[in-house]
């Protein structure tokens, strides 16, 4: 009877699938990546490389909502290609699993495929229609943020997930945990080892012996596939039918997670050129789709090195250590007394930003919180000696149609004051132009004479300059909204 549970739950898997398939054509590498994995009494859920279910729960799907099936598939393929399986250590898990949940039902929806229609879907599209008020594009991390900013307790949290609920998120977690204390053993291993080398040499030395590291160290970790698999795991990969044991713990077939994790990133970036290709046929069905393909596969670039791109070579006043040595500096100290051999430079040269000019956008559609966020963000850059030079000479721009305030910055102090005082002046239209006139007239006077570039917060509604400028550009958007928003060519676009 189980296998013949099986078999019935595994046509009705297939037969949903390929009900999919016939709109969904640029999925088939995503629905093809995951395997079917029957086990009596385990939840729903994946590990990235199979959906582990029970064939008696599956039937029960089929036989109250026959589209269901479709749907649950859609809506586990869906969270594997957004990477939503892997979160950050900190992570609120109840506000993380809906928001989660919410981002691929919202597209489900949107997407309205007879095959994956469902009778939630009505109460669903109220709720988001809410959410929409303050963002449009649904990814993870914006809901996250949404539900954050909010500070929406766990209960209510779990009322409003019973309407989009459809797997179980827990081994997302275990995974993490299981990752991170990997991380933490192979660390304290290696640092172990080193601690013994250096040991064992220092004893060597005084002997006049010299030892050789074998080919065994590290060796438990020397491959990636293999990182923190024991036997057990091993003997599952091979034969996962026989893996009921791991249900409480994990799932079966265990694989590398940072491996699973590139893998899925690769399948999105495919799946998003497959996917424009039928961008005529979906137009704007797909536009949360398309959002939440760009927000995995799009380049992650820290801030306060982005920033770094503006920055000159001087040199500052100060003892440079990495060109110091110190053993002709002791030597002729040990055989001279106090004459050392060689002293050390008492300058070093450094990439550092000294010209520059922040433009903050202050139309009425960029919101007062993103601008004094964004200036924050940049001020525990700016007090960070190692980032500007101590001579700095920082314009900080607000402008909406045109420019409503200019302040000066020459110390990390002057940025503290005009937070404490900051005011937003402006709220009405959008033009960039009046900015880059201003610097140029700036340019010209001498004020900034050595100007490496402009940097502009904003929603990038608005008129840009038809010519390039002689310093480098870059347009700073707030979140994910702004992923299609298009730039001039001669300008850098960087998503906080």
């Amino acid at each position: 009877m189980p296998d013949e549970l099986d078999s019935l739950a595994y046509e009705v898997l297939e037969g949903a699938k390929t009900d999919l398939l016939i709109n969904l054509h640029f999925m088939s590498p995503i629905f093809s990546a995951l395997k079917f994995l029957p086990i009596k009494n385990a939840s729903l859920a994946t590990d990235g490389t199979h959906i582990r279910y029970d064939s008696k729960e599956i039937l029960k799907m089929f036989k109250v909502e026959p589209t269901s099936v479709a749907r649950m598939l859609l809506h586990i393929s869906l969270h594997n290609v957004f990477l939503h399986s892997f979160p950050k250590s900190d992570t609120h898990q109840m506000r993380w699993d809906l928001s989660c949940d919410i981002a691929v039902e919202n597209i489900i929806n949107e997407l309205n495929l007879p095959a994956s229609y469902s009778e939630r879907s009505s109460r669903q599209e109220s709720y988001v229609a809410t959410i929409k008020e303050d963002i449009q594009v649904l990814t993870a991390e914006s809901l996250y943020k949404y539900f954050e900013d909010r500070k929406i307790s766990d209960y209510e949290l779990e009322e409003i997930r019973k309407d989009f609920i459809v797997d179980d998120h827990s081994s997302w977690y275990l995974f993490e945990t299981e990752s991170r204390v990997r991380r933490q053993t192979k660390q304290l291993k290696e640092e172990s080892s080193q601690n013994e080398s250096r040991a064992a040499g220092a004893l060597d030395s005084k002997d006049g012996t010299q030892t050789e590291e074998g080919p065994e160290k590290d060796a438990e970790f020397s491959h990636k596939s293999s990182r923190g698999m024991s036997t057990d795991d091993i003997v599952q990969k091979e034969a996962p039918e026989n893996a009921k044991k791991a249900i409480r713990k994990r799932l079966a077939d265990t694989i590398n997670l940072d491996r699973s994790k590139e893998q899925w990133k690769n399948a999105a970036y495919e799946m998003g050129i497959q996917l424009d290709s039928y961008i005529q046929h979906w137009g704007t069905e797909s536009s949360n789709l398309r959002m939440n393909l760009k927000n995995v596969t799009r380049k992650r670039q820290d801030y306060k090195e982005f920033l770094r791109k503006f920055a000159s070579t001087g040199e500052e006043l100060k003892v440079n250590d990495d060109e110091f040595d110190y053993v002709f500096y002791c030597y002729g100290l040990s055989l001279y007394k106090n004459l050392p051999l060689i002293e050390p430079l008492e300058y070093v040269e450094e990439h550092k930003i000294r010209d520059f000019v922040i433009a903050i956008d202050t139309s009425s559609s960029t919101k007062d919180g993103q601008v004094r966020k964004f200036i924050e963000k940049t001020y525990s850059i700016l007090r960070e000696q190692t980032s500007f030079s101590v001579h700095m000479n920082v314009l900080i721009i607000q402008c909406d149609a045109a420019i409503t305030e200019m302040t000066k910055i020459s110390s990390p102090e002057d940025i503290e004051r005009y937070l404490e005082n900051l005011e937003i002046k402006g709220l009405g239209g959008t033009d960039f132009r009046p900015v880059f006139r201003y610097v140029d007239e700036q340019i010209a006077k001498g004020e900034l004479s050595d100007l490496k570039g402009l940097i502009y917060f904003t929603d990038g509604q608005g008129s840009f300059p038809k010519q390039a400028p002689d310093y480098d550009v870059a347009f700073i958007f707030a979140d994910e909204q702004s992923l299609d928003t298009e730039v001039p060519s001669w300008a850098m676009k960087l998503v906080l």
